[in-house]
């Protein structure tokens, strides 16, 4: 055992300098054109300073069990603004409030594939509507989305799943009215990836690399390479979210604007990782503007690198496991001791 763990961390050490060594060789070329980059240049800085902004912030928690006879559902969001004037926060508001309820929700003939995929459909309609709202009642410069401006794959259903299905459209739907809205009001929707594992920007650099430095990338996420090639305050070029040859699925339900979602990465702080930005390309919204304000909103702790007002959104949508059992106890009050009630096993062993 004590031999293996010795192989493992000698492996991950080899693999992070030649991760660093990798990054040093790609600035020292100042490469100036990259593949699907929508902009020169593979490093750029980025500056820190805040306008006066008002900044909103979307999060959504989410709370899900499997019983015998049904699943139980419970999920809430808000909306977090934080209005700065002269680089510091002046005011703050919430929507819809400072401490939403959850909306419950039970449905009763998914198997336990459907239900992970309808769980995570879920949180979303919640959550796209609620920044929907926002946008509408508050009006800020920005709206920050926990993590990205799309649905991934694996929220798609397949054939046969008929209420994910129905779930999914007005998932799409909401993502459009968010996209147009936005559009509309001049208001720069961006998605705050803060832990990324993507492989679009690794698979852009690996086109650029000879053979052996490309086998380095091949075993390396996008934010465990960059960590090592941007240094702070500085981001990536911007480029599409996704190439005309591996057109994600999910960018074609969007139509039109899937092909105006844009990315980078940013580092905001020198000991914390990069984070990735999804946003929506607009006239009022630019790469670098975008990258300012998010590595100035990102700027609070050395270590911890996210906008504040998505952090205080995160912590308002939090839900606690017991707000499941004190809704399981209600509904058991009311219903009585039915078969349908029953815990699945798994959740239920009377030993260990």
């Amino acid at each position: 055992m004590r031999e293996r763990l010795r192989e493992i961390a000698e492996s991950i050490t080899r693999l992070d300098e030649e991760r660093k060594t990798t990054a040093a060789g790609l600035r020292e070329k100042n490469v100036q054109v990259l593949p699907d980059a929508l902009e020169r240049g593979l490093v750029h800085p980025v500056g820190s300073g805040l306008r006066d902004l008002k900044i909103a912030a979307v999060d959504g928690g989410l709370l899900a069990q499997e019983f015998h006879g049904f699943d139980l559902l419970m999920t809430r969001a808000c909306a977090v603004m934080f209005s700065y004037r002269d680089g510091k926060r002046a005011s703050h508001a919430y929507f819809p409030s400072a401490l939403p309820p959850p909306e419950v929700e039970v449905t009763y003939t998914m198997d336990t594939h459907e239900f992970q995929r309808y769980k995570s459909l879920f949180r979303l309609r919640k959550e796209i509507g609620t920044a929907l709202s926002a946008c509408e009642k508050l009006s800020p410069d920005y709206m920050l989305l926990d993590g990205s401006l799309l649905p991934q794959v694996s929220d798609k259903p397949g054939a046969g799943e008929e209420e994910a299905r129905i779930l999914y459209g007005e998932v799409i739907a909401l993502y459009s009215s968010l996209f147009s809205l936005c559009d509309e009001k001049g208001i720069r929707l961006v998605g705050v990836i803060k832990d990324s594992r993507g492989r679009r920007f690794i698979e852009i650099l690996e086109r650029m690399l000879v053979e052996s430095e490309r086998e380095t990338l091949r075993r390396s996420s996008d934010t465990s390479f960059l960590s090592y090639l941007l240094k702070e305050c500085e981001r990536t070029a911007s480029f599409s979210y996704s190439s005309a040859e591996k057109e994600q699925v999910v960018l074609k339900d969007l139509k039109d604007w899937g092909s105006r979602i844009a990315v980078f990465y940013v580092k905001p702080a020198e000991e914390d990782r990069p984070v990735r930005a999804e946003f929506l390309s607009t006239p009022h919204a630019s790469a670098e503007e975008v990258a300012s304000t998010v590595c100035a909103l990102s700027r609070i702790n050395k270590k911890y690198a996210m906008p504040a007002v998505l952090i205080e959104a995160d912590l308002r949508a939090a839900m606690d496991p017991l707000d499941l059992e004190r809704t399981y106890k209600d509904l058991f009050v009311r219903t009585g001791l039915r078969s349908a009630m029953m815990k699945l096993r798994r959740d239920s062993r009377p030993f260990r």
